[in-house]
């Protein structure tokens, strides 16, 4: 027969075992994880080789070359900076270019800068990209006005608004590194310059593993 204290101790302990079976079997709880959003869906990560890379990513470009000032009937050469971003299924970019007869380190009179600002379209694979943009553009230079008896030249500075247009075609020797060609042209009413770049090119794509 047992004794109370021995019955006391049985309930205790029968009580307490569903209580440690069911904390036992319980699953932890766990963070869902989040579903990709429409754009990370249609702009997918990709696998090259050994590296990851993002689709879509942001890049920038640094070009310089030749061209020709189709209202001066003058060679020029020319280099440009612009920086292309991703917006959902969009494209857009903002650059600087300058264009003269003579090359910028020699700090000519006859020259154009834009400021442009531009949206389009991109076609991106592994070894290739292709870009449109045009836009409008701010720019601002000096042109020859007259040269006066004594021999001295007067130039004229301008302001204008205008517009800004130019393809490109890139190899990618790596997914985010390339070189190509870009055809542009740039259109105010004091200064209208068509021309090709040599253009360097530089993207955001790779993404390093997570640990």
């Amino acid at each position: 027969m047992l004794k109370p204290v021995n019955i006391i101790t049985l309930i205790l302990i029968l009580s307490v075992i569903p209580f440690i079976s069911f904390s036992q079997v319980q699953p932890r709880e766990t963070r869902a994880t989040p579903d990709l959003s429409k754009w990370d869906k249609m702009f997918p990560t990709i696998k090259v080789g050994d590296k990851v890379f993002k689709t879509g990513s942001n890049w920038f470009t640094a070009g310089i070359g030749y061209g020709y000032a189709t209202n001066l009937r003058a060679q020029q050469t020319n280099f440009a900076l612009a920086y292309h971003h991703r917006y959902h299924a969009m494209y857009f970019n903002l650059g600087y270019h300058y264009s003269s007869d003579q090359f910028f380190l020699k700090r000519p009179m006859i020259r154009l800068n834009d400021v442009h600002l531009g949206a389009g379209l991109r076609i991106e694979k592994i070894h290739f990209n292709f870009a449109f943009f045009i836009g409008p553009t701010w720019s601002f230079g000096s042109l020859y006005n007259y040269t006066n008896e004594y021999g001295t030249d007067f130039y004229t500075y301008f302001h204008a608004l205008g517009a800004h247009t130019e393809l490109q075609f890139t190899w990618k020797f790596f997914y985010d590194l390339g070189i190509g060609t870009s055809l542009y042209g740039s259109f105010n009413k004091k200064y209208q310059v068509i021309g090709v770049q040599l253009h360097f090119y530089f993207s955001s794509a790779f993404k390093p593993y997570r640990k």
